[in-house]
């Protein structure tokens, strides 16, 4: 089961939230602020085996007033700028953390792993395309792990990658080893600016329109 969980709702959904925050904090060393998560969507898996076992939270980030980069800027203000950028005229903007830890079941067949892998990233490009269209925003930002995105070092699945328009940002230094990116979603609006786009590489898939079929298909806060 997938649950899109909004802030008006927060109270009836603690374990959830609490279990997907717990997740992000041990993969990814990664906190919200009590503000932050007031205001924090959650998009959460869950079954009954593995219980909740990845998700997403979309929270909000100030945009920097200058997007001049100086050698003094830490990774993390060197990434705000560079995702400032695409919003000149906002005070803030979203962006999601996404964690996946339901692959790693010995007891099931490769080919179900594989089908897990790529139902979580198609239901969770379709809670973001219904996020988007709520809040009416043109894009977010998200970070994730890379070997959230495959089986083994081996195998790796098409699985974010064909996220449509996807644009994947590459800072100086990642000693973290995580992958962040830009998903536009209303692709006429967003315009990428000439400082910055040596940090960007722009993917494109030509299967990319799977993603998007039934993409606001919601009920009662589940997507399917």
């Amino acid at each position: 089961m997938y649950k899109i969980i909004e802030p008006q709702v927060h109270g009836l959904h603690g374990e959830r939230i609490n279990a997907l925050l717990g997740l992000l904090k041990i993969y990814q060393n990664f906190y919200l602020s009590p503000k932050e998560q007031d205001r924090a969507t959650f998009v959460v898996a869950e079954d009954d085996k593995r219980g909740v076992y990845g998700g997403a939270v979309i929270y909000p980030c100030m945009v920097f007033p200058s997007v001049e980069f100086t050698p003094e800027d830490s990774r993390s203000e060197t990434l705000g700028k560079i995702l400032s950028s695409f919003h000149p005229q906002d005070p803030e903007y979203w962006t999601a953390r996404i964690c996946f830890s339901g692959g790693n079941d010995s007891s099931t067949s490769l080919l179900e792993t594989v089908k897990v892998y790529q139902h979580f990233y198609r239901i969770l490009y379709k809670a973001f395309c219904y996020f988007a269209e709520k809040e009416r925003t043109h894009s977010l930002t998200f970070t994730l792990r890379p070997i959230d995105s495959h089986v083994d070092h081996t195998l790796r699945i098409l699985t974010y990658q064909i996220w449509p328009n996807l644009i994947e940002v590459r800072l100086p230094e990642n000693p973290e080893g995580l992958f962040h990116g830009i998903l536009p979603l209303k692709v006429h609006s967003f315009k990428v600016r000439p400082p910055i786009q040596k940090f960007l590489n722009f993917r494109s898939s030509p299967k990319a329109g799977v993603m998007t079929e039934g993409s606001s298909s919601l009920e009662e806060g589940k997507v399917s």
